[in-house]
C-alpha cells in the first residue's frame, strides 16, 4: 500500500477556508488510516508493506507551523507528520523535493522522530561522497507463513537541486534516478531481497523525452521502472492520480507503476502474487493492476490521528484566524491568470519594497525595482473588513523566499516573451477568452502550462498580444515613466527562489543575484498588513499590463480583450480551471509546486494551490469587483465599445461646457 504528495494534509480540513472540505473532495491521512486499517486487519499486518513517496512535511499551515513558527528543532516537539506516519505504521519512506524546503537541519530531526527508514540513494552528500540518507530498507513479511523479504529502494527528483539550491549548495547533490537504481538493485538483490519495490519521488518520464543521465531530468519514472528486477514502482511528485500502468521490458518481464491521488485523496493497494517455491512475484498471463482506496465519500477520520493531532491542528486553526489588519475593499484573486488585480499587485507592492528599502544604501540605490507574482490561487480573496493570516496564506501559498537580480532591458523582454507563453494563439482581433485561450500545452514537458508559472510583472508596462506567435507578444513595453524600455536599461527584479532557480525553467541563469536576505514572502506579506494595518488597493494598484489581440497604439485599450472579459465576467466562466497547477497545485512542483512547480514542485510544487483551487471553484460574478458593478478593475462600468466611447466623450464634452471640469475615464491606470 502506498501514499504519495501528502503534503502536510493529516485532517480533513482546509485551513484557508476554515472548514472541512466540501462532501465528495474529502482528503487527509486521518482518512487513509481508516482504509488502511481495514485492509491490515483483512489481509494481516504482517503481510502489508506500507510506504510513502514524499512530499509530506510542506504544504499546509499545520506543517509550516511547526517548521517556521514553533520549529521543531528548536522546541523538540514531535512534528505532527512524524505522529501520524507513526501511528498509521509505515515501513520506510523516500524524501520528496519538498522535503527540503526547510532546510537539512529541519529535515534531519524529522527523520530521527520517524519509526522507519527515511530514503534518499541519489543524495550525496559534497564532503565524503556518501548517501546523505539509507538507499534502501530490507523489510521482512509474511506470507502464507513464509517469510518473504522486500527490498525498497528511494530515490528521488534531482530538481531539488535548483528549486532548494539555498539551502542543499556545497551540502548535498544528486546523482541521477536511473543510474542509482541500477546501481542498488542488484545490490539489494545480492542482500536477500525476494522483491524490489521503487520509491520514485519523480513524475513518469514525458512523451518524447529520451533518458539522459547527464541531464539530470526531473521526472524520469518509467525509466526508473525498466531496470531489470523491478517489480513495483511507486511514482509521484506530479500530483497526477495514476493508479496503474504496466512496463514491459526486452526480457518479457514487468513492472507495476503506481501513482496515488495527491493529498491523502487515494491510497494505492497492489496485490503481489508471490510464488512461494522461488518467493518472488509470478505475475502471469494477467497484467498487474493496482486498487486505488479513495478517501472521498463515506470514509471515517481515524480517531487516534484526530486526538494525537488535536493540540497541534487547534494552535495553527488559532494562529491562521489572527486577525492582523483590515482591508478597504474586497480584493480577488479569480482573474489573476488573465488580467493584472489588486491583489497581484499587493504581493509585488511588498516584494518591490522589501527588495527596495534592502538596496538603499548601496550601489543599486537608484535602479528602478521591479517585481514577478504569480497567480496561485484563482479563489484567494482578501475581504473588505478584517483580514487574517490565513487570508494572505491563502494568497500565497508556497514556502518561497525573496530574491533580488540585476536584468537589463533584453533579458527582461526574453523573461516576458516566456511568460506569456501560457496563453494560447488566438486569431488577431478575435474575442479573447480567458477560459480557453490560458494553460497552453508546453511542448517540451506535454502538459499544460499550470497558472503558478505564469509571471506578471510589475513596475514597467506591456501588452500582451496572444495573436502573435510565442516569443513575438510582448508589445508596448515601457518603464514606470512611460519610456520604451531599451535592451541595455537596468532593473533589478524582485523575484521569489523558485522562480530565481530556474522554477519553470525561465530564462535566469545569467541574472547576477544583488540581495537574498532569506526573507519568506508570506511572512512578508503578513508582516506588512500587521504594520500598515489596513489594505487599501488604490494605494498601489497599477494596471500595467493587459492581454490583447491587436496591436495597440500607446496609451490604446483592447476592445476585444475588455469584452472577454466582461462575457466571463457576466456568465461565470473567469473563474475557468487551473490545469496542472500543483493546488489546484506539483505540484505539478512541483511543486510544488507542481508538475514542474516545485515541481512541485511541487510546483509541481510548484501544481497544489491551484488543484484545491480548481475543486472549490470561483465565482467572478459576484468576487471581480469590491463596488458591485462587476468590473474586475473597481474603477465602476467603463465604455467597452466605440458607440458607448463616443456617447461617454459627448457626456464629457456637456460637462466641460457646464464647467463642470472634465471625467476621464481610463481602463488602464499607471502610477
Amino acid at each position: 500500500m502506498a501514499t504519495t504528495d501528502v503534503h502536510g494534509h493529516v485532517l480533513n480540513w482546509d485551513y484557508f477556508a476554515n472548514a472541512p472540505y466540501p462532501d465528495g473532495e474529502e482528503l487527509g491521512m486521518s482518512r487513509a488510516s481508516t482504509l488502511i486499517n481495514e485492509v491490515k486487519e483483512a489481509k494481516g499486518e504482517d503481510s502489508v508493506l506500507l510506504v510513502d513517496n514524499g512530499d509530506t512535511i510542506q504544504g499546509t499551515p499545520l506543517t509550516y507551523y511547526y517548521a517556521q513558527q514553533e520549529r521543531i528543532t528548536e522546541t523538540g516537539e514531535m512534528h505532527p507528520m512524524a505522529k501520524t506516519y507513526n501511528h498509521v505504521g509505515y515501513d520506510a519512506q523516500v524524501v520528496g523535493n519538498h522535503e527540503f524546503n526547510y532546510g537539512l537541519d529541519l529535515l534531519t530531526k524529522y527523520k530521527e522522530q520517524v519509526d522507519f527508514p527515511l530514503l534518499g540513494a541519489n543524495i550525496i552528500n559534497d564532503d565524503d561522497g556518501q548517501t546523505h540518507l539509507d538507499p534502501y530498507t530490507l523489510v521482512k513479511k509474511n506470507v502464507s507463513g513464509q517469510e518473504i523479504t522486500i527490498g525498497v529502494l528511494g530515490v528521488t527528483t534531482p530538481g531539488s537541486r535548483i528549486w532548494d539550491k539555498n539551502n542543499l549548495s556545497g551540502k548535498v547533490h544528486f546523482d541521477d534516478p536511473v543510474e542509482t537504481a541500477k546501481e542498488y538493485v542488484p545490490k539489494m538483490k545480492d542482500a536477500g531481497a525476494d522483491i524490489v519495490v521503487v520509491l520514485s519521488h519523480s513524475g513518469k518520464d514525458p512523451e518524447g523525452q529520451s533518458w539522459d543521465p547527464t541531464k539530470l531530468q526531473e521526472n524520469v519514472s518509467t525509466s526508473v521502472a525498466k531496470v531489470p528486477g523491478v517489480d513495483v514502482l511507486v511514482a509521484g511528485h506530479t500530483h497526477l492520480n495514476e493508479p496503474s500502468q504496466v512496463v514491459s521490458r526486452e526480457d518479457g518481464t514487468k513492472a507495476l507503476i503506481t501513482q496515488p491521488n495527491y493529498w491523502a485523496r487515494s491510497v494505492s493497494d497492489v496485490d503481489l502474487p508471490i510464488d512461494l517455491e522461488d518467493m518472488g512475484i509470478d505475475w502471469g498471463t494477467v497484467d498487474p493492476e493496482a486498487t486505488p482506496l479513495a478517501t472521498q465519500g463515506d470514509v471515517a477520520e481515524d480517531p487516534e490521528i484526530k486526538d494525537i493531532i488535536d493540540s497541534q491542528h487547534k494552535k495553527t486553526v488559532d494562529y491562521v484566524n489572527t486577525k492582523i489588519g483590515s482591508v478597504t475593499e474586497t480584493m480577488s484573486a479569480s482573474n489573476s491568470y488573465y488580467e493584472d488585480t489588486p491583489i497581484l499587485d499587493f504581493i509585488s507592492k511588498v516584494q518591490s519594497e522589501t527588495v527596495e528599502t534592502a538596496l538603499a544604501d548601496t550601489k543599486y540605490k537608484d535602479v528602478p525595482v521591479i517585481s514577478q507574482a504569480s497567480p496561485f490561487s484563482r479563489t484567494a480573496e482578501f475581504p473588505a473588513g478584517d483580514i487574517t493570516i490565513r487570508d494572505v496564506a491563502g494568497l500565497y501559498v508556497f514556502d518561497n523566499t525573496l530574491g533580488g537580480v540585476e536584468i537589463n532591458g533584453s533579458q527582461l523582454k526574453d523573461y516576458l516573451e516566456f511568460s506569456a507563453r501560457y496563453f494560447k494563439q488566438t486569431e488577431e482581433g478575435a474575442d479573447f477568452d480567458p477560459v480557453n485561450g490560458t494553460n497552453a500545452i508546453d511542448e517540451g514537458l506535454d502538459r499544460p502550462i499550470p497558472d503558478y508559472n505564469y509571471d506578471a510583472l510589475s513596475g514597467i508596462d506591456y501588452d500582451i498580444n496572444v495573436s502573435k506567435p510565442v516569443g513575438k507578444r510582448i508589445e508596448n513595453l515601457t518603464d514606470k515613466e512611460g519610456k520604451t524600455v531599451s535592451d541595455d536599461d537596468t532593473f533589478i527584479l524582485a523575484i521569489n527562489n523558485y522562480r530565481q532557480s530556474g522554477g519553470g525553467d525561465y530564462p535566469v541563469g545569467d541574472l547576477k543575484e544583488v540581495y537574498n536576505e532569506q526573507v519568506e514572502v508570506r511572512q512578508s506579506l503578513i508582516d506588512w498588513v500587521k504594520d500598515n494595518k489596513v489594505v487599501d488597493p488604490t494605494a498601489f494598484y497599477d494596471e500595467n499590463w493587459k492581454v490583447v489581440t491587436t496591436t495597440q497604439e500607446p496609451g490604446d485599450d483592447d476592445e476585444n480583450s475588455s469584452n472577454a472579459q466582461a462575457e466571463a465576467e457576466a456568465d461565470g466562466t473567469a473563474d475557468g480551471g487551473n490545469a496542472g497547477a500543483v493546488d489546484g497545485t506539483d505540484k505539478g512542483n512541483g511543486d510544488d509546486g507542481a508538475a514542474g512547480a516545485k515541481d512541485d514542485s511541487d510546483a509541481n510544487d510548484e501544481a497544489a494551490a491551484n488543484a484545491s483551487a480548481a475543486a472549490k471553484g470561483s465565482d467572478s460574478s459576484t468576487s471581480s469587483s469590491s463596488n458591485g458593478s462587476g468590473d474586475a478593475n473597481a474603477g465602476g462600468d467603463l465604455p467597452r465599445t466605440g458607440a458607448e466611447l463616443a456617447t461617454t466623450l459627448g457626456i464629457a464634452a456637456v460637462i466641460i461646457a457646464l464647467g463642470s471640469g472634465l471625467v476621464f475615464i481610463a481602463r488602464r491606470r499607471r502610477i
